[in-house]
């Protein structure tokens, strides 16, 4: 490439793109409420007081007259659309309590009862589509933790824990052209490193029902499901948040600007009269699993039958302090992997999903979400092919003591033959919060093997400090550095990251700086990629039109990125600028242009058969894409990307879609495929993915998700039968088995043939059943 190309593809923000977006900016009256001074008073925190009940109520779903004497909170506030406007329809929560339980009574009235929108309804499901009610508790009124407690007209139950005032670092930019599986929507990603843990299960009960003047709920909330501190007369911190979804709004008893949500604690109000002492609680979960499993890859005639037991006990040293105990741990029932497809040189990212580690995962999480993860927890019992290595089990320790949070978690894995030795695990965390949205922690991270193998492989350490400061309600600075130490790696080790994010509902700035050394080596961790120092910055404006009844409103956004060796020379570039309408219901649509550079130091083989030689390349491509409104019986998306690919050419295209009738069932599809045009060689790859849901009650379902990756020639079928009794424990029973697509032929063509060779790589048939034990 010549200078003056080299010069064009240049990925130094440009002055011109800058000085357009604080011009965009100034464009808006300073009077915005999103921009107004931090110095505006603040009014007093709404209150509402909770009853002592003399006997417990009947939990029938029924808001009766006995409830109607207490002093309801209401007059609840819109968010969306119109922000500060009363609620179109009334609500009113009453609490009361025994000496054992909370209670919360709930009335969503409603003008068209027959109206109601009830599309969910599955344990934790997502709530977004759905007419939903949800109560926020900050127990310890510390405005940095609590709970989410929330249920639908279908009466499903949906709990979740709160750390670090819900603040979440951000994923700054979109997908890339031949990144990942997504659909690929062409607006910012949020999330990996999260302070919302959904996977928090408590004990609790609630009744729900559909009557003449809208939908009611009954919560029973045992005092031992909650951690606080004892006394007469306690001030908890608490919100509700209410779902109308057939009108897109979404109301709050305590307000809450359009830049944050529910999980923003800080901003909860008070309930007040509470006396409530806290008891020690005693769970113990065993679980019994049978079924047969075989592996056509090792042996066609081993039949692998799987008689196992093992437990799980949770035990609350203190009003704040868990103990979580795990004995030969088993994640049979968690849902597979989603298939992706890769066209970068680096690692793709994929979720954890098992229970046991996503629970209070807030108070191990460091880093950068999917880029640098100091805890990665999926690295204890799956290899980096995604075998599953036995986990012999483990302890956890996780709270809070006064303003520090604590986590100290220790694992031990047993040695399987050919793919892992035994190793253990120790992460040891320490924060401690400061005001509302700031803390400031250390991190340390041990993986040595063990057993007569051990001194064959060598340990790895990693330490960490992190840093979050909250300024005001918008800005937040996001920083921490870490080290690692690996045999036979000396050189630089370490990573960094300075950041910031400026987010109100007009306004939202991001910028940082990363580095991580060639040698930075978290082996209980994940990076995606080393070597590098990256700045970033993103600018997004979203202005509503007012009284308008179709948009709602309009998100054009811009996003840079570079890559830079540690020598200066750059190894990769990615500018996105994107203009997006949301539509008042629900659906959305835009255009995005994004502008990539890659330089190769090494070949790289995109695809079997196809090796792109070192050099240059600057690529550019457009994105078109749609979404309908998600919580319709029939929603549709829709993504066609076009453009520059390396030194050739690119289209993909994306569809999906689902029906669903009320909460009961739901069809969904996705289908994404890549056509690739390259002078060294042209391919496709497809991905499908196909997910079937029955929801017999809100705790018993049928699930199935079957798949289809040509780029690795596999298809596959999970399906689960799910019967929960509580606390999602239950039965479960599972069907997994993958396939081979490409046939003998084309695997001997490719010398990739096994011997022997079967189409069935794997299946199992398994069954789990877990009970808890409340003491």
């Amino acid at each position: 490439m010549n200078a003056e190309a080299a010069r064009r593809h240049s990925f130094v923000p440009k002055p011109s793109v800058v000085i357009a977006a604080l011009f965009a900016i100034l464009l808006f009256p300073s009077s915005h409420p999103a921009l107004a001074s931090p110095q505006e008073s603040v009014p007093p925190p709404r209150q509402v007081k909770a009853y002592k009940l003399d006997a417990a109520p009947v939990l029938d779903g029924r808001v009766d007259d006995t409830w109607m004497a207490f002093e309801p909170a209401t007059d609840f506030i819109q968010q969306l659309p119109l922000e500060g406007r009363p609620a179109s329809e009334a609500t009113e929560v009453r609490i009361g309590y025994t000496k054992d339980t909370l209670y919360f009574a709930v009335i969503c009235y409603d003008s068209e009862p027959t109206a109601i929108r009830s599309t969910q309804g599955r344990r934790d499901g997502a709530l977004e589509q759905t007419d939903a009610f949800q109560i926020l508790m900050d127990t310890y009124n510390d405005d940095q933790n609590g709970y989410i407690f929330a249920t639908t007209a279908a009466g499903i139950e949906y709990d979740a824990q709160i750390v670090h005032g819900g603040q979440s670092r951000q994923v700054g930019g979109p997908p890339r052209a031949g990144q990942g599986g997504g659909s690929g929507m062409g607006g910012a990603q949020a999330g990996g490193i999260s302070s919302f843990n959904l996977n928090w299960d408590g004990v609790w009960k609630v009744k729900t029902r559909i009557t003449e003047r809208g939908w009611e709920a009954e919560f029973a909330i045992p005092f031992r499901t909650l951690r606080f501190d004892s006394g007469q007369d306690q001030v908890w911190g608490v919100n509700f948040m209410r779902n109308l979804r057939r009108k897109n709004e979404q109301s709050f008893w305590s307000p809450v600007p359009r830049a944050f949500d529910l999980q923003r604690v800080s901003l909860a109000g008070e309930m007040r009269g509470l006396a409530a002492d806290f008891r020690r609680n005693l769970q113990i979960v065993p679980y019994i699993l049978g079924g047969i499993q075989q592996d056509f890859t090792q042996d066609p005639a081993l039949k692998r039958y799987r008689p196992e037991v093992g437990m799980d006990v949770k035990y609350t040293l203190s009003s704040s302090l868990t103990l979580d105990l795990t004995v030969n741990t088993d994640f049979a029932q968690v849902e597979v992997d989603e298939e992706q497809v890769n066209l970068t040189r680096f690692d793709l990212f994929f979720p954890e999903k098992r229970p046991f580690f996503l629970e209070n995962s807030g108070y191990f999480t460091v880093g950068t979400p999917q880029e640098v993860e100091l805890f990665f927890s999926r690295r204890i019992g799956i290899d980096a092919s995604g075998f599953q290595v036995p986990i012999v089990g483990g302890a956890r320790l996780s709270g809070k003591h006064g303003r520090f949070n604590v986590g100290l978690l220790n694992m031990q894995t047993e040695a399987v033959e050919g793919v892992a030795p035994a190793n253990n695990f120790t992460v040891a965390r320490l924060a401690r919060e400061f005001g509302r949205r700031s803390s400031v922690g250390l991190i340390a991270l041990n993986k040595s093997p063990t057993g007569s193998l051990a001194n064959l492989y060598h340990s790895n350490q990693t330490y960490g400090f992190d840093a979050n400061i909250g300024i005001g309600d918008h800005l937040t600075l996001f920083n921490y550095a870490a080290k690692t130490q690996t045999a036979g790696r000396d050189g630089r080790d370490h990573a960094a990251s300075s950041s910031f994010l400026y987010d109100s509902d007009l306004l939202r700035l991001e910028g940082g700086y990363t580095e991580v050394g060639e040698d930075f080596n978290p082996e209980a961790g994940f990076v995606r990629r080393v070597g590098y120092r990256r700045p970033n910055y993103g600018v997004f404006v979203s202005p509503r039109p007012k009284n308008s009844r179709i948009i709602r409103r309009f998100w054009p956004h811009h996003h840079w990125e570079g890559y830079y060796r540690f020598n200066g020379r750059q190894e990769s570039g990615f500018r996105h600028s994107d203009f997006r309408v949301d539509f008042q219901n629900g659906s959305s649509a835009g255009l995005a242009f994004n502008e990539s550079f890659e330089q190769l130091f090494r070949p790289f083989e995109i695809h079997p058969g196809v090796v792109l030689p070192v050099g240059e390349y600057p690529f550019n491509t457009w994105s078109l894409y749609a979404n309908s409104d998600q919580s319709a019986r029939i929603y549709a998306t829709g993504n066609y990307a076009w453009g520059d690919f390396y030194s050739g050419k690119i289209r993909t295209v994306s569809l999906g879609g689902g029906l669903r009738s009320g909460y009961k069932y739901l069809v969904s599809a996705r289908y994404i495929r890549n056509d690739v045009e390259l002078p060294m060689g042209d391919f496709t790859t497809d991905l499908a993915i196909l997910q079937f849901t029955y929801s017999f009650t809100p705790k018993s379902y049928l699930q199935s998700l079957i798949q289809y990756n040509s780029a690795s020639h596999q298809f596959g079928v999970n399906i689960r039968l799910a019967m929960i009794r509580i606390a999602n424990t239950g039965l479960f029973v599972v069907y997994n088995s993958r396939f081979d697509t490409l046939g003998a032929d084309s695997h001997e063509a490719a010398g990739t043939l096994p011997v022997p060779y079967r189409r069935t790589l794997n299946r199992a048939l398994l069954a789990k059943f877990t009970y808890l034990f409340d003491f």
